[in-house]
């Protein structure tokens, strides 16, 4: 089994079978507890969360949903979502966004101010 390198995740460096149509924007991992939490927000890519460990509190497209370790957090590209609250920390996701569509911008996007 192959190691892909971040940049290459997604793209046409990667095996054929590990291609991600239109490629991988950004991608990481992050640890939370108490306080660390994510405000709502949207992306001009489809997003998602594998839940590693810990439980938290996240609203996803409209729905309040309480997740935990092998969970799937799929959110659609400009639909809003966050962590509101560490139910159990640390809390471990890794994170994938998509590719960039629509408008292509990059990071947290917020109603009001970037729609």
């Amino acid at each position: 089994m192959p190691v892909i390198k971040r940049e290459d995740f997604g793209t046409e460096r990667a095996p054929a079978w590990a291609k991600v149509a239109g490629g991988v924007n950004a991608m990481g991992c992050s640890t939370r507890s108490g306080d660390m939490l994510v405000e709502l927000h949207f992306h001009d890519a489809d997003e998602f969360w594998f839940v590693l460990d810990g439980k938290a509190r996240v609203t996803t497209e409209g729905e309040e949903h309480v997740v935990e370790q092998g969970d799937v957090v799929c959110t659609q590209m400009g639909k809003e979502h966050a962590i509101t609250e560490i139910v159990e920390a640390p809390y471990t996701q890794v994170w994938i966004e998509c590719n960039l569509r629509g408008k292509k911008r990059k990071g947290h996007l917020h109603r009001g101010e970037d729609d």
